[in-house]
């Protein structure tokens, strides 16, 4: 997959480095993801961060990974994107700059994970909850 945007660049400049913090541990992780990468989600912080704050499996990263900042949630039976709000540039950058990520989220990653989405949305949710607000995007256009 070829993301026309960059959104994603500004964790490489980012001091926080979200893969050290439980935001990003654990990992909703396939069966399939797993295979590719057996030693994934199995150290906070994450195991596949490198000396050089990058990660090493950029390329086979899973879903959760590759949809960072964004979420999907479930609401009234459909589902959403959503942003958590914590201490993140990409939160910072033009809303427009969003939809641009999204919709190739949906052209390229969505098909490949709708039979995920349910359980997806559900996990970590209430934990999630308890410590983050969100702002719903739009609704996830299949």
């Amino acid at each position: 997959m070829f993301m026309q945007t960059n959104l994603w660049e500004e964790c490489l400049y980012c001091k926080d480095k979200c893969c050290k913090w439980d935001i990003a541990f654990p990992l909703f992780v396939t069966s399939e993801e797993r295979k590719k990468a057996p030693l994934i989600n199995t150290r906070h912080p994450c195991i596949f961060y490198d000396k050089n704050e990058l990660c090493d499996i950029h390329k086979i990263r899973p879903f959760d990974c590759r949809f960072f900042p964004f979420d999907i949630l479930k609401l009234n039976e459909k589902f959403f994107w959503i942003i958590w709000k914590f201490n993140c540039p990409i939160l910072n950058k033009n809303k427009e700059e969003f939809e641009q990520y999204l919709e190739e989220h949906e052209k390229e990653l969505i098909p490949k994970f709708i039979e995920y989405l349910d359980n997806y949305s559900k996990f970590r949710l209430k934990e999630l909850l308890s410590k983050y607000q969100y702002e719903v995007l739009r609704e996830v256009k299949f």
